[in-house]
C-alpha cells in the first residue's frame, strides 16, 4: 500500500483533507492519469512477478562504441559492489552512452534483467513513476497505487533499472530510488544525470572527455591513432564518408580538432558529420565558434542531442537564477580562474549568495571542474562559449570585463611602485590567469581605456616569462600607439619593451624607448620607478658594451634600492654590477656582489630570478678557474628554472666551457649546440662579454676533435634529453644507444666505409647492388642521428668497428 499521506499516482504529498473522507490523489490531474492507466488495463489477473515478461528493452546499437574499456571495467566492479551507481558529467560527455554499453554488457552476462527508463522526454514529476511502470511492461490495478505494484513487481526480482536524464527531475528520481533500494533487495539502479541524486549509498562515476592526443609537432603522428577521441572522430566520419582515414596530411589537423572540443564525445561526432563537405582542416578553422557549427545530429535524436548548444542550453536552463548569473559572469575567464579571481567578477547586488557556494553548485551540476590539488577550477570552453553568449544577450559583458579589469589592475599596480621587486606570488596569480587578461587587454583596446597601457605591460611579462619576446615586444608597439594620459602606465610599457629589445639584440630601438622611459620616469617623481627605468638603461647599455655607462646607472640603481628598503631589487642591482664587474676584468668585485645577491635571490620564489644569479656566479666561479663551483652553479641553475630559454641558455653554454676547460669537446659542443639552438628559438642574444668567451671555447673544442666528430657532436640535445641531462647531469648517447641495435650487415656496412671504401666499392666487396648500399647507409643515418657518410665512417673508426 502506498505511505499515509501521499499520492497514488504520483506518490508526491497530499493537501490537507476538507472533510472526512481520505484523498488518494493531490489533484484532479492525477485522479484522471490514473483513471486512464486503469481503462488500458488488458487483463484482470494481478500484475506479480511471473508477469515481467521484459528481459531487456535496452536499444540495439546502430554505431560502434568507441574506446571506455577502462571505464566499462570500472563500472562493472562499482556495479558488482554497489547498487546505485551515477554516471555525471556535462553536457555530451556520452555517459547514456556509456550506461547503455555498461548495462549491455551485464545483459549479456545473463545476470540480470535489464530494464532502461528513458525520461528526457518525461517534463513532469508525476510522469517519471509512469514511465518505470512502462519500462517494465506493467499495469497499474484497480484500486492500487501503482508504486506498490512496481514493488510488488520487483520485489523479489534481480534487475538492473537505467534511470537516463535525472537532471531535470533530480527530486523525484532520487526519491523512486530511494524507494527502490529499500523496498526492492535485488534492484540495482545505474542513472545518468548532469548532478548526482544525493541520497544515501549513491557511488558517483564522473564521465569526462575522451583522452585527446598529444598536438606536439614531433608525437601527434604517432600519438594520434592511439587516441579514442581521435578514433570515434575517424569512426564517425567513416559513416559520413566511408573511405575516410587518418593520413600524413590530416592527422595533425584531426589531433587538433579534437584538442579544441576537450575529447567531448558529441561535440567530436557532430564535427565529423562536415568531413563530407569540408577538409578537416578547414572544420577546425572554423571551431572558434563551435555553437554555429555542431548542429547537424540525426533527425530523429533528441534536440539537445542534436545541437551542441541544445545540449549546453538544457542544462543552463535547470540553474537557479544565481547560478545562471554566476555561471555568465565566469565566461570572462578563458583558461580557468581562481576563487579570489571568481569573487571579483561574481559579486554583486543581484548574487547574495557566497560565491563558493556558488561555484560548488556549479561544479557538482558538472558546469565547472575543480583543478585537483589547487584553488582554480575551470569551464568547457562549449559550456564557457555558450554562457558568454548569455552573458552578450544580457548586457552584462561591460560590467563582467570592468571588474576583471580592476582586479588585473590592481595586480599589475606593482609595475608602478616596485618593478624590480614583483613577488611571485603576483606573477604566478597573472601567469595563471594569462589568458583572460589577454581578453581583458583585447576588451581595453576597443573602449580605448586608459589602463591598457599597464594591463598590456603585465601580459608582456607573462608573454616574456614563457620564452614569447617577439609576441611581447609585438603587443607592447601596438599598445604604445595609442594615446594615453597616464605618463605612469606610457613608462612601464616603453621599460619593458626596451629590456626586451635589448634581449634580442636591437640595441638602437632599445637605446631610444630606454631613455623616453626614464625621461617620464624623471618627471613622474617616483623614485622606484626611476630606479627600475635606470636599471633597464644598464642592461640595455650591457647588451652593447657599454660597461662602464652601465656600471653607473647599476651603481646609482643600487644606491636607490638601499634607500627605498626593497632587498629584491638590491639584488638584481648587485647581478648587474657583477656582470659589469666581470666585463671590465674586476673579478673580486663581481664575486663580491654576487655573492651578496644569490643568498637575497633565493627568497625571492621566482625561479628565473633565482637562476640568473647562479648564472652570474658560475660566470665568477669559471673566470676564476674553479671549475667545481661553476659547474655547481650551473647545474643548480638549470634544475632551478629548468628549460626556460631566458636562463637555460647561459647555464648550458657555462657548462659547455667547463667541458672544453676539462678535455671534454664532444659533451662540450653538444651543449653548446642546445643552448644556442634555445637562444635561437626565443631570439634572444648574448652580451658581448659572454658572446666571445663562450665562442673562444668552442673553437677549442673543435681543435680538439676531427672535423666530421666535431660536426657530429654539435648536435643540439632534444627537450627530453635535456631534461634528463639537467636532473641527472647525463644523457643516453643516440650514437652509442643505437650501437647495440646494428646488425650484421650495417657493422660491415660500417667498417668498410672506416676503411674509406666507396659505395660502389662496398657494393662489390657485399657482392650486393649499389642501391642496397645506399639504401643502408640512410638508415645508418636517421638510426645513429649522423648526418653524412663520412660522419658515419668516422663514428665506425673511433669504436674501431670490423
Amino acid at each position: 500500500m502506498t505511505s499515509p499521506g501521499r499520492c497514488a499516482s504520483c506518490d508526491g504529498a497530499l493537501p490537507p483533507a476538507t472533510s472526512e473522507q481520505r484523498r488518494s490523489y493531490c489533484s484532479n490531474a492525477c485522479r484522471q492519469r490514473a483513471y486512464r492507466r486503469r481503462v488500458t488495463v488488458t487483463a484482470a489477473a494481478p500484475a506479480t512477478r511471473q508477469n515481467l515478461r521484459v528481459l531487456s528493452n535496452l536499444p540495439a546499437a546502430r554505431d560502434t562504441f568507441v574506446g571506455r574499456q577502462q571505464e566499462l571495467s570500472k563500472l562493472d566492479q562499482l556495479l558488482r559492489r554497489h547498487r546505485l551507481v551515477t554516471l555525471v558529467g556535462s553536457a555530451g560527455a556520452g555517459k547514456t552512452r556509456l550506461a547503455l554499453e555498461s548495462a549491455g554488457r551485464l545483459r549479456r552476462g545473463r545476470t540480470d534483467r535489464v530494464v532502461l527508463v528513458e525520461l528526457g522526454a518525461v517534463t513532469t514529476p508525476a510522469d517519471v513513476l509512469p514511465a518505470l511502470a512502462r519500462a517494465l511492461e506493467v499495469a497499474e490495478r484497480p484500486d492500487e497505487p501503482l508504486r506498490d505494484t512496481v514493488v510488488e513487481t520487483l520485489v523479489n526480482m534481480k534487475v538492473v533499472v537505467v534511470l537516463d536524464n535525472c537532471e531535470h527531475l533530480l527530486d523525484t528520481c532520487a526519491e523512486l530510488t530511494d524507494m527502490l533500494l529499500s523496498r526492492c533487495p535485488g534492484v540495482r539502479v545505474l542513472a545518468t544525470s548532469r548532478e548526482a541524486l544525493w541520497i544515501t549509498g549513491e557511488v558517483s562515476f564522473h564521465v569526462e572527455g575522451l583522452p585527446v592526443p598529444s598536438t606536439d609537432r614531433d608525437l601527434v603522428t604517432t600519438a594520434a591513432p592511439r587516441s579514442e577521441a581521435v578514433k570515434l572522430f575517424v569512426d564517425r566520419a567513416r559513416e559520413r564518408k566511408p573511405d575516410f582515414r587518418l593520413t600524413a596530411g590530416n592527422t595533425a589537423a584531426v589531433a587538433l580538432l579534437c584538442a579544441r572540443l576537450e575529447g567531448m564525445p558529441l561535440a567530436i561526432e557532430l564535427a565529423a558529420r562536415w568531413v563530407q563537405l569540408l577538409p578537416v582542416a578547414d572544420i577546425c578553422d572554423r571551431m572558434d565558434e563551435p555553437l554555429e557549427l555542431l548542429t547537424l545530429g540525426c533527425r530523429k535524436s533528441p534536440s539537445r542531442q542534436s545541437s551542441l548548444r541544445e545540449a549546453i542550453d538544457w542544462s543552463y536552463r535547470l540553474l537557479r537564477p544565481d547560478e545562471q548569473f554566476a555561471l555568465r559572469r565566469l565566461s570572462v575567464f578563458d583558461g580557468g580562474f581562481d576563487l579570489v579571481a571568481a569573487t571579483e567578477v561574481c559579486s554583486s547586488e543581484r548574487s547574495a549568495e557566497p560565491v563558493l557556494d556558488v561555484l560548488s553548485r556549479l561544479q557538482a551540476k558538472s558546469l565547472l571542474a575543480a583543478v585537483p590539488g589547487t584553488t582554480r577550477f575551470r569551464q568547457l570552453e562549449t559550456v564557457r562559449l555558450h554562457a558568454r553568449e548569455k552573458l552578450l544577450a544580457a548586457g552584462e559583458a561591460d560590467i563582467a570585463y570592468e571588474a576583471l579589469a580592476r582586479w588585473f589592475t590592481d595586480l599589475s599596480d606593482v609595475l608602478i611602485t616596485s618593478p624590480l621587486s614583483v613577488p611571485a606570488e603576483v606573477q604566478h596569480k597573472l601567469d595563471n590567469h594569462v589568458d583572460s587578461l589577454l581578453g581583458t587587454v583585447e576588451w581595453a583596446a576597443d573602449r580605448g581605456d586608459e589602463r591598457l597601457l599597464l594591463l598590456t605591460s603585465a601580459l608582456a611579462d607573462c608573454a616574456a616569462r614563457r620564452g614569447r619576446l617577439g609576441q611581447a615586444r609585438v603587443m607592447l608597439r601596438d599598445a604604445l600607439r595609442r594615446p594615453s594620459t597616464r605618463d605612469d602606465y606610457r613608462c612601464v610599457a616603453l621599460n619593458h619593451a626596451a629590456r626586451f629589445a635589448a634581449e634580442q639584440g636591437d640595441h638602437d630601438e632599445a637605446a631610444g624607448l630606454s631613455r623616453e622611459a626614464l625621461r617620464l620616469a624623471a618627471a613622474s617623481g617616483l623614485p622606484a620607478l626611476v630606479m627600475s627605468c635606470r636599471s633597464t638603461l644598464a642592461a640595455v647599455q650591457q647588451s652593447s658594451g657599454e660597461w662602464e655607462a652601465s656600471d653607473q646607472n647599476s651603481t646609482e640603481c643600487l644606491r636607490v634600492a638601499e634607500l627605498l628598503g626593497e632587498p629584491l631589487a638590491r639584488a638584481a642591482c648587485l647581478v648587474d654590477l657583477a656582470r659589469t664587474a666581470l666585463s671590465l676584468g674586476k673579478h673580486e668585485r663581481a664575486e663580491k656582489n654576487v655573492m651578496k645577491a644569490l643568498p637575497i635571490s633565493r627568497t625571492s620564489g621566482v625561479p628565473a630570478r633565482i637562476a640568473s644569479a647562479l648564472n652570474t656566479r658560475g660566470t665568477v666561479a669559471l673566470v676564476q678557474d674553479e671549475l667545481d663551483e661553476a659547474t655547481h652553479a650551473f647545474q643548480e641553475a638549470l634544475r632551478m628554472d629548468g628549460l626556460n630559454p631566458l636562463t637555460a641558455p647561459d647555464a648550458l653554454e657555462g657548462l659547455a666551457v667547463v667541458a672544453v676547460t676539462r678535455g671534454q669537446a664532444e659533451r662540450a659542443l653538444r651543449l653548446e649546440a642546445t643552448g644556442r639552438a634555445m637562444r635561437r628559438s626565443v631570439g634572444v642574444v648574448p652580451n658581448p662579454f659572454w658572446r666571445e668567451k663562450v665562442a673562444v671555447a668552442m673553437r677549442t673544442a673543435r681543435l680538439m676533435l676531427p672535423v666530421a666528430r666535431a660536426d657530429a657532436a654539435a648536435t643540439p640535445l632534444t627537450a627530453a634529453e635535456t631534461e634528463a641531462f639537467i636532473h641527472d647531469e647525463v644523457w643516453l648517447d643516440r650514437t652509442e644507444a643505437a650501437f647495440d641495435a646494428l646488425d650484421d650487415h650495417e657493422r660491415r656496412v660500417i667498417a668498410l666505409l672506416a676503411t674509406g671504401l666507396t659505395n660502389q666499392q662496398i657494393a662489390n666487396r657485399l657482392n650486393v647492388s649499389l642501391r642496397t648500399v645506399a639504401s643502408r647507409l640512410h638508415r645508418l643515418r636517421e638510426k645513429l642521428g649522423l648526418r653524412s657518410r663520412e660522419d658515419i665512417a668516422a663514428w665506425g673508426a673511433e669504436r674501431a668497428i670490423g
